[in-house]
């Protein structure tokens, strides 16, 4: 008798349909996308359960546990792809707006208060298993921003209600997926108020929507939804070569600078991270340690101002608009 196929991540495939609540799944068509490794699932640990005068074989071994909370949570690392991108941007920031008549520009902003829940569906098993986790929102997008091999990556963070696995796809019948422009890591620019900024060697980026569980009981196990009532953060690091005292003067001012990060593959394809106000934490600068180059690291963090959004996301690409 020969080998038989077992489950494996190359076989797997992920698709995104938009809720109309927070509990109930998607609907209609989903969209296919994808994803290099997911940590997606549904928890629900034992707690202790203290009763007293209960049958027991001894006095010394554990009783019966309760029930804990139910939650979902985890993880999706995703390519930072020209084509691709807009449909986790939606997740993090709401529908965007499409301009142009080809490239098409696709913006998406901070600040919105109305974020869509998704259904996530993974088959994990071909053909045979498929698991949606229902109510995501994403809570989370982080990434590196040094010089690397491969292709850029990025992670996305999601919460969500629960899990269930199906034995066919409810994702109904998907488009065909979009054409793969996926960006290599090797590249990326920053600019500080319009100027590319020299001798940076990158660091990471993160902006977190910091979403609160709705703990209204609703008559089951699960959480009524997610609130928005904390504020949105935009923050990173960032390592620079010491050659000069500019980076030092911007962290000892002490005053917003207007900062980008752009990833591109031409001008008709890319992404850029446009933050109006950042400002530069104070700290050491580049201390010493032997006798080789100094290197300086700063934190940083974004803030709106009286007229622009903390942080704007524009996506240049042949897409006309995404449903």
């Amino acid at each position: 008798m020969g080998t038989a196929p077992t489950p494996r991540g190359k076989t797997a495939n992920l698709l995104l349909g938009t809720q109309a609540d927070f509990a109930t799944p998607a609907g209609g068509n989903y969209v296919r996308t994808f994803f290099y490794s997911e940590s997606l699932g549904e928890a629900e640990p034992f707690e202790d359960d203290p009763l007293l005068g209960t049958p027991r074989a001894n006095n010394r071994d554990r009783t019966r546990p309760a029930p804990g909370l139910a939650s979902l949570s985890g993880d999706i690392t995703i390519p930072i792809d020209i084509n691709h991108f807009p449909i986790w941007l939606e997740m993090l920031f709401g529908a965007g707006v499409s301009a142009g008549a080809g490239p098409y520009t696709h913006t998406f902003t901070s600040g919105s208060e109305v974020l869509p829940y998704t259904t996530v569906e993974i088959e994990k098993r071909a053909g045979a298993s498929f698991f949606q986790s229902i109510g995501c929102l994403a809570s989370s997008l982080s990434f590196d921003t040094a010089r690397a091999g491969g292709f850029r990556q990025a992670t996305v963070s999601l919460v969500g209600r629960n899990q269930v696995r199906l034995g066919a796809s409810g994702g109904g019948m998907p488009a065909s997926v979009l054409d793969r422009a996926p960006v290599a890591a090797a590249v990326g620019l920053l600019r500080i108020d319009g100027v590319l900024a020299a001798n940076f060697l990158g660091g990471s980026f993160s902006y977190q929507n910091n979403p609160e569980p709705d703990e209204a009981i609703n008559g089951s196990k699960y959480l009524s939804g997610y609130n928005l009532d904390g504020d949105a953060v935009a923050s990173g690091t960032g390592r620079v070569r010491y050659v000069n005292e500019a980076y030092y003067d911007i962290m000892q001012a002490g005053d917003p600078v207007a900062m980008e990060l752009e990833y591109a593959n031409s001008a008709n394809e890319k992404i850029v991270f446009s933050m109006p106000a950042v400002r530069f934490e104070k700290q050491a600068f580049a201390p010493i340690s032997g006798p080789g180059g100094l290197q300086a690291d700063f934190n940083w963090t974004a803030e709106q101002t009286d007229s622009e959004p903390m942080l704007t996301v524009t996506v240049t690409n042949a897409i006309e608009a995404y449903a």
